[in-house]
């Protein structure tokens, strides 16, 4: 699992309504990385916990994750990501349960 923010959010607090989050140093600020770097970590960590308009937009264009599953909250984004993969045995048996869920 990997906790990524926009920078310029680490030790603020965001509100919308009842709603109210506070982006931890401890939580979000354990190593600052460039762009690049969040991008590959985003590529190879199967769980991830966004925040920020920036990292979150692109996450989006890069395509790993939807735009519909962004929230936003007082004008921060926000976007949790979870990645199945199946293994070549998982994938043929789906596909001979489906087969014989057709006849």
């Amino acid at each position: 699992m990997a906790n990524i923010c926009d920078a310029d959010l680490l030790n603020k607090t965001i509100s919308e309504g009842n709603l109210v989050i506070h982006i931890s140093p401890d939580y979000f600020g354990e190593e600052v990385v460039d762009l690049d770097e969040a991008l590959k970590i985003v590529e190879e960590t199967p769980i991830l916990n966004l925040a920020g308009n920036n990292i979150v937009s692109k996450v989006i264009e890069a395509k790993y994750a939807s735009p519909r599953a962004v929230r936003e909250i007082g004008c921060v984004k926000f976007l949790m990501v979870f990645k199945f993969t199946h293994t070549k045995a998982q994938v043929k048996k789906r596909r001979r349960s489906a087969k014989h869920k057709e006849h």
